[in-house]
């Protein structure tokens, strides 16, 4: 099977980072394209501190706009053609259904993320994008031996 376009959901965990190597590999052996999402949770856009709401979405966008650069600059640093994608909503519903519209043949994806109280509260996103994208999912495992 040839990949020629594969989605890479981007979350600053370094399961999320080995993901991304193992893409670059696959993008190299198939001359594939990557795309790098990362999603904003709308769910996180709130917090009180003491009866005050306080609206931190400008800094998730800034973290978001961070881990995308930083996954661009290890993707061309490896000479692979690379787009980035910021979008705001539910994360596993976001990269479910990314393909859908986007021509991708692929999604690598690490098998956990940087937020536990959400696979706590709501399950793991991995395990739903397995259950629900319409493509393959390679699922990464965290490298143990770090």
């Amino acid at each position: 099977m040839m990949y020629q376009h594969i989605l890479v959901p981007l979350d600053g965990s370094d399961n999320s980072k080995q993901a991304l190597a193992e893409a670059i590999a696959l993008a190299k052996t198939f001359g594939s394209s990557v795309t790098l999402l990362t999603v904003i949770n709308e769910g996180s856009f709130y917090i009180t501190a003491g009866n005050v709401p306080y609206n931190y979405s400008d800094e998730l966008k800034r973290r978001a706009e961070e881990i995308e650069a930083e996954g661009k600059r290890v993707a061309e640093a490896a000479g692979i053609n690379v787009n980035t994608v910021v979008l705001k909503g539910i994360p596993k519903n976001i990269i479910a259904t990314f393909s859908d519209d986007a021509d991708i043949d692929l999604i690598v994806i690490g098998k956990s993320g940087a937020d536990a109280l959400d696979r706590l509260l709501i399950g793991s996103t991995t395990a739903y994008v397995v259950r629900n994208a319409k493509v393959r999912v390679l699922v990464v495992n965290e490298d143990e031996h770090k």
